[in-house]
């Protein structure tokens, strides 16, 4: 029909049946800011297969975790947490104290570790479980994770898809948000924060960090406060279980800047019920920690303070060392170690070629970034994602006790599920057009080949946190240069294997592989308490295969001049000796071995009293009292002001000098 008056015909205009009624103010007002509403209900009704699939698929990959116990830091986090251990009554404690000080129970045993730890949702899940369950229920905690984990799959999917809506006639199943969230839920560095239960603290602070994204983002899309409140409810929870969430105290506006066209001042106008959460979280955490960043006291233990004796261009060498490993990891994730510690990433300096490449990737890939924030390029926002997410643990600012850890990359690693998604489903079309069927099987292909690479290195790897024994064992082979790696393979050995066996050639066996182990444990960090620790056991156990006491001592002398006083060691000694005393063993060595020891190293050379007399008191029960000894304690007695023990040990010394005379 042609429109009345002057001027060519309007044709009318055909509308699809996904195309809405012409938009009343508040949606034109939504439209000029850029807004979807790719956000609103009616999300499960139309997604509920993919969401399906991403769960079955978590499910899939972590499904022999239902069968594992407690491992590695569980330790510390339940099962010999005693406030995880109370259940519900153990809840107030939690929230009031250091993430482990429910497991060490002294503060100062705290101040043994950089920084501090303040993780209570995580703990006070485990403890709900025991309150609900009772004690040792490994396998509901392993189910849990896994819920959870394919929990955040879908709700990357979720969030995704509002970034990047289905065009019309759009494929869900090749689309960035499910190619997004499909390589999240199967990427390989995952295993730890999923089979290790203590990682529900890294998969709980993505888990609430998204959904405070999430909740921000429908915010902006139905301006109902509602929403913007619960954005920092979850992100209040989401630090509550682990410290990194902070950083979507940056994310958080920033991809609602990078994704829509709300003007900056009203994204930080919105921005209130964020920063009132971080603020709530830091009053908390600094009252149940009693400080901020730092507890004030030196750590002098290279095991947790890993930078230990290096300059500053070697630390920060060694930083971006790890910086460009993480980056790696996300390409390639093999092969994997739970062990990063001194010196599996070795010291290095800026004349290493690793530093060097990761610093200029990282300058590089920043000034790139900056350049083409404003034009919106996918890839500078995940770059900026990465950056802010990996920043808290990198080493950068904040220490975290440990070169690095795979668990760290679990939350940046969604800036590398974002862009795989954008490229495959995005780019490679834009780069097709003229042959629109090309991308597809391309991408296809790729993405086919990239899931069943990371699918098959998950479930490979997923076996390996079965127990101490197949952990530890896994990572000597990754990471031999690892004193830690070393120290914990002997400590599985000796408790799961060692102690258990009967069958003397087999006992032999173990013997022979822990002493390595122990040795190349402390030939990489001699000062290593732990290794000391077994160093001392393996000692023993060697011993009993060979009864040479001149090794015994000189490795029992080996660790007592380290750590004398060492909590797990000294019992240990103690009843060995006594041990020793009454079983017949060899009167003159024991003798020998506690003058030394005790007189000539810890009086004379160290006066240090109690440790002195401690030491030569072990030579008492022997079958033939040694004069040396006697007067030796005679004198440290006198010498203390005990005139009745001097005395009494000056009368045994005489009577055995009669002994010998006669």
């Amino acid at each position: 029909m042609a429109a009345k008056g002057k001027g060519k015909p309007t044709p009318k205009i055909k509308r699809s049946k996904t195309q809405s009624a012409p938009a009343s103010a508040p949606a034109r007002k939504k439209v000029a800011e850029g807004l979807t509403s790719t956000f609103q209900a009616g999300f499960w009704k139309q997604h509920w297969i993919p969401a399906l699939i991403l769960m079955a698929i978590a499910f899939g990959l972590y499904a022999a975790a239902l069968r594992f116990g407690y491992i590695l830091d569980d330790q510390m986090v339940y099962w010999q947490n005693a406030y995880v251990q109370k259940g519900f009554a153990g809840i107030r404690e939690i929230f009031g104290s250091d993430s482990f000080m429910g497991y060490f129970q002294k503060r100062e045993n705290l101040m043994l570790l950089e920084g501090g730890r303040y993780r209570p949702l995580s703990l006070a899940t485990f403890a709900m479980e025991v309150g609900i369950f009772g004690k040792d229920h490994p396998g509901l905690s392993h189910l849990i994770n896994i819920l959870l984990y394919g929990f955040t799959g879908i709700l990357l999917y979720r969030i995704l898809l509002g970034l990047f809506p289905l065009k019309e006639n759009g494929r869900w199943y090749f689309s960035v948000a499910f190619i997004g969230a499909l390589l999240f839920v199967v990427h390989p560095l995952h295993s730890e924060a999923v089979a290790n239960i203590k990682g529900r603290d890294e998969i709980l602070a993505l888990l609430f960090s998204l959904a405070a994204l999430y909740a921000a983002l429908k915010y902006f899309d139905t301006n109902r406060a509602m929403w913007n409140w619960s954005a920092g409810l979850f992100l209040l929870l989401g630090l509550f279980a682990k410290e990194n969430a902070l950083t979507f105290l940056a994310v958080i506006p920033f991809t609602v800047w990078f994704f829509t066209r709300v003007p900056a001042g009203r994204i930080a106008a919105s921005g209130l019920p964020l920063f009132l959460a971080a603020f709530v979280f830091i009053i908390v955490r600094y009252r149940a920690l009693g400080f901020m960043l730092d507890h004030g006291n030196a750590v002098g233990d290279l095991m947790n303070n890993p930078f230990l004796g290096m300059s500053i261009g070697e630390k920060f060498a060694t930083i971006f060392l790890t910086l460009g490993w993480y980056l790696k990891l996300l390409v390639w994730p093999y092969p994997l170690t739970h062990d990063y510690y001194p010196y599996h990433v070795p010291k290095v300096g800026w004349g290493d070629w690793r530093a060097l490449l990761s610093l200029a990737f990282y300058l590089g890939a920043g000034i790139w970034a900056l350049l083409n924030i404003k034009r919106r390029q996918v890839s500078a926002y995940a770059f900026f994602y990465w950056v802010l997410t990996l920043s808290i643990v990198s080493n950068l600012f904040v220490s975290v006790g440990t070169f690095m850890n795979e668990r760290f990359a679990y939350m940046p690693s969604v800036a590398f599920c974002l862009l795989a998604g954008w490229f495959l489903a995005q780019k490679l079309p834009e780069w097709f057009k003229e042959q629109p069927n090309r991308p597809y099987l391309l991408g296809a292909g790729l993405l086919a080949l990239v899931v069943a690479a990371f699918g098959y290195l998950t479930v490979d790897r997923v076996p390996v946190w079965k127990d101490a024994l197949t952990l530890n064992g896994s990572a000597v082979k990754v990471s031999p240069n690892s004193a830690r790696s070393h120290c914990f393979y002997v400590t599985a050995i000796y408790d799961n294997v060692y102690l258990k066996t009967k069958e003397p050639t087999e006992k032999a066996r173990w013997v022979d592989t822990m002493e390595y182990h122990i040795n190349r444990s402390l030939e990489i960090n001699p000062d290593y308490g732990s290794a000391l620790v077994m160093k001392g056991a393996v000692a023993a156990a060697r011993f009993e295969q060979d009864h040479q006491m001149d090794k015994l001592f000189h490795a029992f002398t080996i660790v007592l001049e380290k750590i004398p006083n060492n909590a797990n060691f000294r019992p240990f000694f103690d009843k060995y000796m006594a041990y020793l005393a009454t079983s017949g063993g060899n009167p003159n060595k024991i003798n020998a071995f506690c003058y030394r020891m005790g007189y000539e190293y810890f009086y004379k050379e160290k006066n240090d009293v109690r440790n002195a007399v401690a030491v030569l008191e072990h030579a008492l029960p022997t079958q033939a009292e040694d004069e040396r000894v006697l007067r030796a304690l005679a004198e440290i007695y006198g010498a203390n002001g005990n005139s009745a023990k001097a005395a009494e040990m000056n009368s045994r010394a005489e009577a055995s000098a009669n002994m010998l005379i006669r």
